[in-house]
């Protein structure tokens, strides 16, 4: 509750892993196998290890395999509280079928708290989990991958907006709003490729990383990105921002890597709009008629002044 995660080291025997890769086939997963999976085996094991998760309900899962690095290499929360609660009611929970590195940064989940940015940031750490390890965090723990593209395989299984037992799902689960930021044009086409290409250069994304996290710490990075709600829609509300194409469980057979896979249908699901733009438009419109106005009447005074000076 303090640190906002806890590491599971070798909880998955080796016939857990087994039946958990025995999903994936040539680049294509079975998601109701691995549903089964994270019901009967995954969930089982956080069960028998972390007492605050007794009836473990969740929203959606991914599986990746080091091609979710657009998203994830740089410092993020999975959910960003906007409500009043010091702690958010909601874990991520990841499962690890190759070794691979974490860097978090521990108590960010008291997403609340009056700690200034750089100060919070500093205070990260890597964390080093091995194949058959599971990871439980806070879901608005800030926290991203690092050395992606650094080995063969990254295997993991992200199981996302989990609630811990029946009674704070239905006290919290109308406060979760999803809003899907997978059809913008320009994440899609410019910043994503980008992104995969920077992953390879962990100097650069250090350095990346490091501005991307005062934005958002304070909350502006993907109203930068014109993929926002406007903030009245957030008061009160988690909100997470869904990047990537999503299928049903219900409707889903064999799909490709790195898909949410939706099991909540009863979650607010909703798009960016253009408020921002509007904001943006608006203050480029008010300051180009500011300096159009100083620069004029700069213009007068040395028109003046001059006039003076020959007179």
């Amino acid at each position: 509750m303090e640190e906002g995660y806890i590491l599971l080291t070798n909880v998955l025997s080796e016939h857990d892993i087994h039946v958990g890769l025995s999903c994936i086939q040539e680049d294509k997963v079975d998601y109701s196998r691995m549903k089964q999976f994270i019901d009967e085996i995954f969930f089982k094991r956080i069960q028998a290890n972390v007492h605050e998760i007794t009836e473990p309900s969740y929203v959606k899962f991914r599986f990746s395999n080091n091609n979710n690095s657009t998203d994830a290499s740089t410092f993020h929360g999975d959910v960003y509280n906007h409500t009043n609660s010091e702690l958010l009611p909601m874990y991520t929970c990841l499962c690890y079928f190759d070794d691979a590195q974490l860097e978090i940064i521990p108590g960010s989940h008291k997403y609340n708290n009056k700690d200034w940015s750089i100060i919070t940031y500093h205070k990260k750490k890597v964390i080093h989990v091995n194949k058959g390890d599971i990871l439980v965090f806070h879901a608005n723990m800030h926290h991203r991958g690092i050395h992606f593209n650094q080995t063969e395989n990254r295997r993991l299984l992200q199981v996302f907006e989990v609630f811990p037992d029946k009674r704070t799902y239905e006290e919290h689960s109308s406060k979760l709003v999803i809003v899907q930021t997978s059809n913008n044009v320009v994440i899609k086409n410019i910043v994503n490729p980008l992104m995969y290409q920077l992953s390879k250069f962990p100097s650069v994304i250090d350095t990346l990383t490091w501005f991307h996290y005062i934005l958002m710490y304070n909350d502006i990075h993907y109203k930068i990105g014109m993929m926002d709600i406007e903030p009245w829609n957030k008061r009160y509300h988690y909100i997470t921002y869904e990047p990537g194409r999503r299928v049903y469980i219900d409707d889903v057979k064999h799909e490709d890597l790195n898909v949410n896979v939706m099991c909540d249908k009863n979650i607010k699901t909703t798009q960016p709009n253009r408020f921002y733009l509007y904001v943006y438009l608006l203050y480029w419109i008010i300051s180009i008629v500011l300096i159009y106005v100083v620069v004029k009447q700069w213009k007068g005074t040395n028109l003046k002044r001059r006039t003076r000076s020959r007179k």
